[in-house]
């Protein structure tokens, strides 16, 4: 079940970024987090924090936001 959950919610994430057209490496710089953890969270090999969480979604959040 957490697996479950965990996969959703990089899926959730990576939509959001491909939404914002951001690349993993574009939010990675941005986030300062590394983007091969970003790639793991995102496929669902890994787990985030919710302060890890709140750094990536913050920053594509500010490109959506300016997008729109």
């Amino acid at each position: 079940m957490a697996h479950t959950k965990t996969a959703e919610h990089g899926k959730a994430i990576r939509a959001l970024r491909e939404a914002a057209g951001l690349t993993a490496a574009d939010v990675a710089r941005e986030a300062m987090v590394s983007e091969s953890y970003l790639s793991k969270v995102e496929t669902g090999q890994d787990t985030a924090t919710p302060r890890w969480i709140g750094k990536v979604t913050g920053v594509i959040a500010r490109h959506l936001s300016n997008a729109a």
